[in-house]
């Protein structure tokens, strides 16, 4: 299944999750994930949701009224609930999916969520897609300022059940301060090869926007109407 990017906007934090790629695709994404609210921008290619009445509603996965099936199997992709903050599922119009969230400082989870034991090694996290387009964010990791826009790592052993004992969990989490851009997208993935380049299929990823700075009412103006 393919997975989607992580965007980052100053200010506030909007973030698009990254989730496994598959564990015999070349250098696997991982889910990424802020630590506070966010909402899911779902392909609507790729998921549907249903709500109460509906013969597969779940009231377990309920967020915001809502549950996420994928298409064709119609069943929970248990990935994508990892974050703690998920607060609802949109379906995206304009191709960036994941997780949006609001801030420009955060602590980012970067989740190796499994469907079997398994050691992500060389883990590269992406700081990229930049809002508005061409513009450089200064970036700091764990307070250190970060040089270019890759933060490496290291790795990540991932045997923890999940508490259905059906998948496995681990993670890591860095803090991360962004400023000057109005929005930023991160995604996190396995460079097993070692090459600096991520094969394979598209990663989750997460976007953060920059509360300070206006926006249009019909995009970010009705990301922050759910919140309220």
């Amino acid at each position: 299944m393919a997975r989607k990017y992580v965007y980052i906007l100053a200010g506030s934090i909007f973030l698009i999750s990254l989730a496994i790629c598959g564990l015999a695709a070349a250098d696997p994404c991982l889910v990424v994930y802020p630590d506070g609210p966010c909402v899911y921008y779902y392909d609507p290619t790729e998921y549907y949701t249903v709500g109460p009445g509906h013969p597969l509603y779940d009231p377990a996965y309920d967020r915001g009224g809502r549950v996420l099936l994928e298409m064709g199997t119609h069943q929970v992709d248990l990935s994508i609930y990892q974050a703690p903050g998920l607060t609802v599922f949109v379906p995206s119009t304009n191709g960036q999916d994941g997780y949006f969230f609001e801030g420009t400082s955060f602590t980012l989870t970067i989740d190796g969520f499994s469907n079997a034991p398994t050691t992500y090694s060389n883990i590269l996290v992406v700081f990229d897609k930049t809002v508005p387009s061409g513009c450089v964010p200064t970036i700091f990791i764990e307070g250190l300022l970060l040089g270019g826009n890759v933060y490496h790592a290291g790795d990540l052993a991932v045997h923890t059940p999940t508490p259905d004992g059906n998948n496995y969990s681990d993670a890591m989490t860095i803090d991360v301060s962004t400023m000057g851009c109005i929005g930023v997208h991160v995604w996190a993935f396995s460079d097993e090869d070692h090459d600096g380049k991520k094969d394979g299929e598209e990663c989750f990823t997460a976007f953060s926007h920059d509360l300070v700075v206006p926006v249009e009412p019909s995009s970010w103006g009705r990301i922050k109407a759910l919140y309220r």
